[in-house]
């Protein structure tokens, strides 16, 4: 025994090189490089417990001063994180002194606070300055939080050279409204058990790993600093319904070229044990399928794309046609369907019409859009009898395979209601393994964790909360606290260099790109959702101000509307004393010969503050006038600027 563990181990025992007990346990990693000692019987040396503990220690100790390591003038790695740290939804970039590689582009949905938006993508600001370093886009799935934002940026950079896999390739497609546009993409398929793909001072290799969609990938990527790994997202999954199993075998040998960084997914880090295996998912919706006598509503992501190849076999299977509701699981099964993932009987599958309604019960299955309780989701509509073509029947089957996003438990539960109402048959994962989760559970990290050993460790893909439980796992499992990097915000800096990973003291500024219809724009001073905000909370005013065009005095009354801000029974006295308050305000401003779009800025800031004293909130004030010539002779001669009906600069979004 003492033979294969001196042999082994690069550990020099002689006392002078350990005189002090904490010699071997070190502030800070340095690389070095040690000789076998060879095995000498006669002269065997003394084992010493501390330095076997030391050299186990010797990667993951603590370091007290990581910028003591950096070498000078070395450039470093940097990894920049455009979307990733505060949401759900991936987007960031390697950069290494003239070339930039950007790893998926995706997007998250609109925050309450982002009023009435639909979703938001990153900031490429930085990228769309340095596209002459950008050398390519690699993709690692094609979920929507990963290639949603590419319909956006790519115009903006030129179209540059994206890398990913077909099916990946086909739903980045579909995202474009205008096929046009579609057509200028310019990619390389990849396939992951065999290519290699060297984008100048990075070379990537890709690692199949199991999700809830095919072709997921995780990265291995050699840059001048070290290996970085990106797991992308992924679940250890033994035995999926139709995937093959992660490749682990990679994964270990990925572990001998010495991962520097770990940047992994934190989504489930609080769930303990293993993620059900798609398997025991499939069975158990073969089996419904196959009982029911009635018909079935499968609700679910549209994303998910195992779980909808998995009710399509079974409905097939069963004489089962399958109708889908919704564009965006129209538009998935038909990428399915090109790339032979679904290939089933024509006529099978079907968009929903109105031949549900002429089918025996046994013989329909719809597939519907999610099942989050957005308003205007098919399963919502379904629920509320407000659906078009679908009306529900007693002893109809609800399986509701998918979980609440975090944030939409109210709306899943008002769902719920709805549909529990109709005297329906409702099967949810709390009554049997109907969903299982695409992310891995705490074990599937362990594993990955044990398999790759990684010197520095970034938790990623996630808000804060969910990725502090994920430090909690690297914690338990002997990390440095100090080689694990918690940056707060997207636009942290992680510098990679020779001898040390850290957050960079510099950040880059981004700003929150908010899409709305077909608008595009950047949250920071956007008055649009500020004023939706205001009137959301508070309700609108607005005062129309009729002023002579020569002497510029009120002619009439103001006239008053208001929205949403005081009850009927108040309407008349509310309005009464802010038109009294805001004519005497304009009079008085008037005779100090003040300029009018001046005098109705001050009525507004006045006004807001009188209205505070009334009611205690402060509405949408909108303080509008109207040029009116009481002299049929006079000749008109106002100022170009100023417009014959107008309002003040800020309601036109100029407000500081």
């Amino acid at each position: 025994m003492n033979q294969t563990m001196q042999w082994n181990l690069n550990i020099d025992f002689n006392k002078k090189n350990n005189p002090k007990p904490n010699v071997w346990r070190g502030t800070s990693y340095q690389k070095t490089t040690t000789r076998r000692a060879p095995f000498n019987k006669n002269n065997e040396p003394k084992l010493s417990s501390r330095a076997f503990l030391a050299h186990l220690d010797n990667k993951q100790s603590e370091i007290e001063n990581p910028k003591a390591l950096i070498k000078k003038w070395e450039i470093p790695v940097k990894i920049w994180s455009l979307m990733g740290l505060e949401q759900v939804g991936q987007c960031m970039y390697i950069e290494y002194d003239k070339d930039i590689v950007l790893i998926d582009a995706g997007m998250e949905f609109a925050a309450n606070e982002q009023l009435w938006a639909d979703y938001i993508i990153p900031d490429i600001s930085y990228i769309k300055k340095n596209k002459h370093k950008l050398r390519g886009i690699v993709i690692t799935h094609g979920h929507l939080d990963h290639v949603w934002g590419l319909r956006h940026i790519l115009p903006d950079l030129g179209f540059p050279m994206i890398y990913t896999t077909p099916l990946t390739l086909g739903i980045i497609k579909k995202t474009f409204d205008d096929p046009k546009e579609a057509a200028k993409i310019k990619y390389k398929i990849i396939d992951p058990n065999m290519d290699i793909v060297k984008l100048w001072v990075f070379t990537f290799e890709f690692v199949s790993v199991n999700h809830n969609i095919p072709e997921s990938m995780a990265l291995s990527i050699h840059t001048p600093k070290g290996l970085i790994f990106n797991s992308g997202d992924f679940k250890v999954d033994h035995t999926p319904a139709i995937d093959k199993p992660a490749d682990l075998n990679k994964i270990a040998r990925i572990w001998m070229e010495g991962v520097k960084l770990y940047i992994w997914d934190s989504l489930w880090t609080k769930k303990a044990w293993w993620s059900v295996s798609e398997k025991t998912i499939a069975k158990n919706l073969d089996d419904l399928i196959k009982n029911t006598k009635w018909r079935i509503f499968m609700a679910t992501f549209a994303s998910n794309i195992w779980r909808i190849i998995q009710v399509i076999n079974s409905a097939i299977k069963y004489n089962r046609v399958v109708f889908l509701s919704w564009r965006s699981m129209v538009n998935n099964v038909e990428i399915c369907q090109e790339l032979w993932y679904i290939n089933v009987p024509k006529g099978y599958i079907r968009k929903l019409d109105d031949q549900i309604n002429t089918l025996p019960d046994e013989r329909v299955l719809v597939l519907s859009t999610w099942a989050q309780g957005e308003e205007f989701a098919s399963l919502t509509r379904i629920a509320k009898n407000e659906h078009p073509i679908v009306k529900l029947k007693k002893w109809d089957t609800i399986l509701m395979s998918a979980t609440a996003i975090p944030g939409n438990e109210s709306s899943v539960k008002h769902m719920i209601d709805d549909l529990v109402t109709k005297e329906i048959n409702l099967i949810t994962n709390d009554d049997m393994d109907i969903h299982a989760s695409w992310h891995g559970n705490i074990e599937d990290h362990k594993l990955f964790i044990s398999l790759l050993k990684p010197e520095f460790f970034l938790p990623y893909f996630m808000p804060a909360a969910e990725r502090y439980d994920h430090k909690k796992i690297w914690l338990d499992m002997w990390i440095a606290e100090t080689r694990i990097l918690m940056p707060h915000q997207n636009g942290h800096i992680i510098e990679m260099y020779d001898n040390v990973v850290m957050i960079s003291d510099g950040k880059i500024k981004l700003d929150t790109i908010l899409v709305d219809g077909k608008w595009q724009w950047h949250l920071s001073g956007e008055y649009v959702i500020k004023a939706r905000g205001i009137m959301s909370e508070s309700g609108v005013v607005s005062l129309i101000f009729k002023i002579d065009t020569k002497t510029r005095e009120l002619i009439g009354n103001i006239q008053i509307e208001s929205r949403g801000f005081v009850y009927s029974s108040e309407v008349k006295n509310i309005h009464t004393q802010i038109v009294d308050f805001a004519r005497a305000k304009y009079n008085e401003n008037a005779k100090k010969r003040m300029d009018i779009k001046d005098n109705l800025r001050i009525i507004k800031e006045d006004l807001g503050n009188f209205i505070t004293k009334i009611i205690g909130r402060v509405p949408m004030i909108m303080p509008m006038y109207v040029y009116i010539n009481r002299d049929p002779h006079w000749n008109w001669d106002l100022p170009q600027e100023e417009a014959i009906v107008g309002m003040t600069l800020d309601e036109q979004g100029y407000d500081d």
